[in-house]
């Protein structure tokens, strides 16, 4: 059975050349400024990427089993919102590297948090719909996925891990932004499977959830749930940012 997984390609010297020419070329019809505040040559300035940067922190989510949480990078809002807008909505695919270094660190914190230094983890994504593919010309958070694994590598104790495309939705979905966080687990409930590729990948093995951004952790929770009923161990979820509607945390428990 073939697994479901993420493809590395490695360009040559040529490639990168050509690569680098050509966006040296692009900026000088468009000049790109910081998406996070607007500096002009560059992307993302020094203070704007150390906002999506870390240090990671733990914050528990709504219905998950008590100890279970996530992990992120930075609160969203402010520089955080702004780049993951501009990344998400304005095509600055120019940005994936430093968000998914932001995600690595979160994932790095989950498992310095386990204790667990020999098992291989495997990192899930929340599969983005086919309409949000059509949208934004690609599935970003695969991408953001395998740029998070790569930040990890270099101090990664035990197997690297591994970007595993694991999921898929198997019914249509409302908008979650207008829901709140019982709207959001009707909407969600039994909306992701695993992908029958990927069960017998996934199935007994350490499996980490992470997202771009949470906010009661629904989505979260449902593709835990997707994962576990295939037989994979879910060791917790990590994001790049978080925002929690606190009130409907509180009365959610």
């Amino acid at each position: 059975m073939v697994a479901q997984g993420f493809g590395m390609s490695s360009g040559t010297s040529e490639d990168v050349g050509l690569r680098a020419g050509w966006r040296a070329g692009w900026e000088l019809v468009w000049p790109v400024d910081c998406a996070g505040c607007g500096r002009p040559g560059v992307a993302i300035c020094g203070r704007c990427r150390a906002a999506v940067a870390g240090p990671a922190f733990f914050t528990p989510l709504v219905g998950w089993p008590p100890g279970w949480g996530a992990w992120a990078a930075c609160g969203y809002g402010g520089v955080p919102a702004r780049l993951l807008n501009a990344w998400k909505e304005r095509g600055r695919t120019d940005l994936t590297r430093p968000l998914g270094a932001g995600l690595g660190a979160a994932v790095r914190a989950c498992r310095a948090a386990s204790g667990d230094r020999s098992s291989e983890w495997l990192l899930v994504p929340v599969p983005t719909t086919s309409g949000a593919r059509r949208h934004r010309g690609g599935d970003l958070m695969a991408d953001l996925t395998r740029q998070a694994a790569g930040a990890c590598r270099s101090d990664w104790a035990g197997p690297p891990p591994k970007p595993v495309r694991a999921l898929r939705h198997v019914r249509r979905v409302q908008d979650q932004a207008a829901l709140g966080a019982a709207g959001r687990r009707a909407n969600l409930r039994g909306a992701l499977a695993v992908r029958p590729a990927s069960v017998n990948l996934v199935a007994g093995r350490n499996c980490l959830v992470v997202d771009d951004v949470v906010t009661t952790g629904t989505t979260a929770a449902e593709a835990a749930r997707a994962l576990t009923s295939v037989g994979a161990r879910v060791v917790g979820a990590c994001f790049l940012s978080v925002t929690f509607r606190r009130q409907e945390v509180l009365e959610e428990g």
